[in-house]
C-alpha cells in the first residue's frame, strides 16, 4: 500500500479513511532489536487547557515535545496493555528523540481503559500523577509512566491493583502518594468522565484497541492513523508525511 496515498484529512480519517500502516494499519507483533535505552524523558512537557482542532481535549493531559510543534501525535493507551509496553519501549525513545526533542512533533497521552478490571483506575493513577508534577517536575510523571510499564508481568493482567501502583509510585522520585491518593479520592469521577470525549474521538477514528495513534498536521490538517505495537520505521514514514503534506 502506498503510504502517500492515504493521507488525508481529519473529515476524511474520522469517516473511515487515512490508514497510514501497510496491511491495514495494524500490527501487534512487529519485531526489532532491543533497544540500548529503553526508559525515556521527553527534554520538554507541558499542559494545556485547550480543545484541538482535531477534537481532542488537551486538559489534564500529559504532553511531550514543544508547544508550537506542528504535527500532534495522539497516543490512546492502557498502563495494562502489553503492546503499549512494547512500543513505550522500543519505539517511542526513537519517537521521543528524533521527532519530540527536536521540535518536529509533540505527543498527547491519551487513556483508553480496555484491557481489564483494572485499566481504568490505572488511567486514574496516572492522571493523578501527571497534575501533582506538571508545574513542578514533569520528567517525574514520565519516570512514572515508564515504571508503571516497567511492572507490567510478560502476560495477564492480575498482578494490576491498588498495591502494585502504591509501589510504583512509592518507588518514583518526586511523587506524593499521599496527593496521588488525595486526587483520586476527590477527582476519580470527574477524571473517569472526562475521558469520555477522547474516547470517541478515537472510536470516530476506528481506533477500538491499545496501543493506537492519529497523526496530525495542525497547521495543514492532514491526518492519519496508526494501531498496533510498529517498528520506529512506521511511525517515521508516517509521521514524515503527514507533516510534509
Amino acid at each position: 500500500m502506498d503510504l502517500t496515498s492515504n493521507i488525508t484529512r481529519r473529515r476524511a480519517l474520522l469517516a473511515g479513511g487515512g490508514v497510514l500502516a501497510l496491511g491495514g494499519g495494524v500490527a501487534y507483533v512487529a519485531s526489532q532489536p532491543e533497544p540500548s535505552e529503553q526508559r525515556y524523558v521527553p527534554d520538554t512537557s507541558h499542559g494545556s487547557t485547550a480543545t484541538t482542532d482535531f477534537g481532542v481535549e488537551l486538559a489534564g493531559r500529559p504532553i511531550a515535545g514543544e508547544r508550537d510543534a506542528a504535527v500532534d501525535i495522539y497516543y490512546w493507551t492502557d498502563y495494562l496493555c502489553p503492546f503499549c509496553k512494547k512500543f513505550e519501549t522500543e519505539t517511542f525513545p526513537d519517537i521521543g528523540r528524533n521527532y519530540l526533542d527536536t521540535g518536529d512533533a509533540r505527543l498527547v497521552a491519551l487513556s483508553y481503559p480496555n484491557i481489564g478490571q483494572y485499566s481504568m483506575p490505572a488511567a486514574v493513577w496516572g492522571r493523578c500523577v501527571w497534575s501533582q508534577v506538571a508545574d513542578s517536575n514533569p520528567a517525574a510523571f514520565w519516570n512514572w509512566h515508564a515504571a508503571a510499564f516497567d511492572e507490567q508481568p510478560d502476560s495477564g493482567t492480575d498482578w494490576a491493583d491498588e498495591e502494585a501502583f502504591t509501589s510504583v509510585t512509592e518507588r518514583v522520585d518526586g511523587v506524593d502518594v499521599s496527593s496521588v491518593d488525595t486526587c483520586r479520592e476527590e477527582r476519580g469521577d470527574s477524571i473517569r468522565e472526562s475521558m469520555d470525549p477522547n474516547l470517541d474521538v478515537a472510536r470516530e477514528a476506528r481506533i477500538q484497541g491499545t496501543p493506537g495513534f492519529v497523526i496530525y498536521n495542525r497547521e495543514s490538517g492532514a491526518a492519519g492513523r496508526l494501531v498496533g505495537a510498529h517498528p520506529y520505521e512506521n511511525f517515521a514514514d508516517a509521521i514524515d508525511q503527514v507533516m510534509e503534506s
